[in-house]
């Protein structure tokens, strides 16, 4: 038979487990920001004659998603390299599209915005922010009607939103040099989202995680009175 201080230490130790991989969930995505990553190549959605979103990774080893914005260059299964990361509004100084407008780059978070809250096809978001940057984009068979109302849509939008819609989108720009296949180039730029905490939901996590702490011990003090 189980004694009930056992029992409720078991019930600690679980707490303790949850609580650790939650706070860890929470705090993945802050971990990108403003720095430097290792990313590598796993696949992509879409066809071998259409690879479009969603683009898969290992970004410092953890498995990530991400849209593409760069229709030219290259990658390759299992190639690593280098990348900076940044917020999307940075993209015109630091991002592989140095120059552009930052309304292209605005648009872009909106079409991926599309994508992840409100169902859009994949095929046609993807065209549609390669369209931003790359106008020969525009003459590809993929550049549909559909694509094209995304653009026009995400630009007209994107002059209009307030600046804290954009704040948990990045991009991961690659480093040159540092892809491990050479002969492929420079490997193409990502776009991602990260669901960055605000201070008050960690407060209130840790407060939650406080009081529940609390309640065991005492649950675990009144076991031992009885035993």
């Amino acid at each position: 038979m189980i004694s009930p201080g056992r029992g409720v230490l078991r019930q600690v130790q679980r707490v303790s487990v949850l609580a650790y991989f939650f706070l860890l969930l929470l705090l993945t995505g802050s971990a990108f920001a403003d720095s430097q990553v290792t990313m590598k190549f796993l696949g992509h959605g879409g066809s071998d004659k259409n690879p479009v979103y969603p683009w898969y990774f290992q970004v410092n080893g953890v498995p990530t998603t991400l849209i593409c914005d760069t229709l030219t260059n290259l990658n390759v299964r299992g190639e690593t390299w280098q990348a900076n990361v940044t917020n999307i509004l940075n993209g015109p100084t630091q991002g592989l599209f140095k120059g552009n407008t930052l309304i292209d780059y605005k648009a872009a978070a909106v079409i991926f915005s599309d994508v992840l809250f409100h169902g859009a096809n994949f095929s046609d978001a993807n065209w549609a922010i390669w369209a931003l940057f790359d106008p020969n984009a525009k003459k590809s068979k993929y550049f549909n009607a559909d694509a094209l109302a995304l653009y026009n849509a995400a630009l007209a939008l994107a002059a209009k939103l307030p600046k804290s819609f954009f704040t948990n989108y990045v991009i991961y720009t690659p480093i040159p040099g540092t892809q491990s296949c050479k002969k492929c180039g420079l490997p193409q730029e990502f776009i991602g989202y990260n669901p960055v905490p605000e201070p008050g939901t960690l407060l209130l996590f840790g407060t939650g995680l406080v009081i529940l702490a609390g309640a065991i011990r005492k649950k675990l003090a009144r076991s031992h009175t009885l035993q």
